[in-house]
């Protein structure tokens, strides 16, 4: 079922898009991920990837 807050397209940081955790995914690079959401506060309402900072995903959501 959709979570009915979850958008998509939307990036409330674009100057930052290129070290978003959806983008960081796309290159492989899992790792540095993990390590980015050891601790997740936050979601992201575009693609639902879990992160310890809001800065890290383009549309955050507080958990």
């Amino acid at each position: 079922m959709k979570d009915p807050e979850q958008t998509y397209n939307e990036c409330t940081g674009p100057k930052g898009h290129r070290e978003h955790l959806c983008i960081l995914m796309e290159q492989g690079r899992s790792r540095e991920v993990a390590e980015r959401s050891a601790h997740p506060a936050f979601v992201c309402r575009n693609c639902g990837v879990y992160a310890d900072e809001a800065r890290d995903v383009c549309n955050p959501k507080p958990l």
